[in-house]
Formats: C-alpha cells, structure tokens, sequence
C-alpha cells in the first residue's frame, strides 16, 4: 500500500507516459499489425506484437541494429500523428507542476521511464507544459532491454548515483511493478498515488 511513508528518503521518482501522466490516443492494435507484417517479410518468420517489445528483442538477438532504428521511427512517426489528442490525468499532472510544495516529499528529481519514444515524451511533456520538471527521459530508444526488463531503472540509478532505496516507480500495468521488483526497486501502480492525492493533498483537486 502507498502511504505518505512510502517516500521517505526517496530521492527520484520514476513515471511512465501512457496511462501513467498521459493517456495517448494511439491505435497501438494497428501499428502492431503493420509492424508484424514488415517483421514477417524482413524474416520470414513470425512475430505476433502482442507486445511491441517482445518483438524488438529477437531484432536485437539478431543483432539487426539498422532494422531495429527504422522500428523506432516508425513507432516514432505513428505516435505523434495523434499527439494533439493526447489527455492529462490531472491529478498527476497537478502532482508534477506542485512537486515543491508536497509535504512529505524532500528535495526529489523526476524522471520518465517508457516504451514511448524519446520525442512522444518530450511533445507531450511540452504539451502539458511539465517538460521542465523532468530532469532525465529514457525512452524505447535509450535501451536494448524493454520493460519488464530492469535495464532503465537501473539507467536512471546509474545516472543519479543513488542507492535502490532511494528511487520510487509508478506505472499503469503489472508489467511496470514487475520490472520495479526486477530492479528491486519499489513500484506502485499510478492508481496508488491518485488515491493518496485524493486522500492528503486537497489543494491538488
């Protein structure tokens, strides 16, 4: 359960983008038939997209790095078509724009970690004007292992020099507390924080 306790100490908050700050409008079953369509001509083989991921790592497997590029552009391409129908989830929104004034936080860094690409992060943060609060993004292109791989938690740590224990994740689906626990750092869902805001910051509402 996330209480108000659950921060302490904490010197990094980690977020997902979709379903977590944002809801994307973006029909994610159309890219992934498209995307598995080129996979199967590319190597006449079988790859489902049930999940985007999953797919990319038998590209990296491959060792198919220009091939792998030309999947993020794509994804890239087809994400932003829809950007400007993108919608807040206010209460994490307000969250971010007051994070000084919350009482149980101290001195904390925010940071973006998602299977979006790094320019759908950046445009929506832009958008929401919350850019200017995240002092490190690592998108689908930053790493080589995807959710619930812990390889961008772990980049966060590396980048701030801080201890597990010291970071806090919140995503929108298991595979966000999953890769928390594969990183042994604390995960909650986004619903947690809501109903903690909800519960004890009445000036965020």
């Amino acid at each position: 359960m996330l209480e108000k306790s659950s921060f302490y100490k904490k010197k990094i908050i980690v977020f997902d983008l979709d379903g977590t700050i944002v809801d994307l409008d973006v029909d994610w079953t159309y890219l992934k038939e498209n995307l598995k369509k080129r996979y199967f001509k590319k190597y006449n083989e079988d790859c489902e997209f049930v999940s985007i991921s999953e797919c990319l790592n038998n590209i990296v497997k491959r060792e198919d790095e220009i091939e792998l590029l030309e999947i993020f552009k794509i994804v890239e391409d087809f994400e932003m078509k829809s950007i400007n129908r993108t919608k807040p989830i206010d209460e994490i929104v307000s969250f971010i724009k007051n994070i000084t004034d919350i009482p149980f936080l101290q001195e904390v860094n925010l940071s973006i970690l998602s299977l979006n690409t790094r320019k759908t992060i950046k445009e929506v943060l832009k958008l929401f004007k919350i850019y200017k609060y995240f002092n490190l993004i690592v998108g689908k292109e930053d790493v080589r292992y995807w959710k619930p791989n812990p390889e961008g938690l772990l980049k966060i740590k590396s980048h701030f020099k801080v201890e597990n224990q010291e970071i806090i994740y919140f995503g929108d689906k298991q595979k966000d507390l999953k890769t928390g626990k594969n990183a042994n750092i604390d995960s909650f869902l986004i619903n947690d924080l809501i109903d903690l805001i909800a519960k004890n910051l009445d000036f965020l509402q």
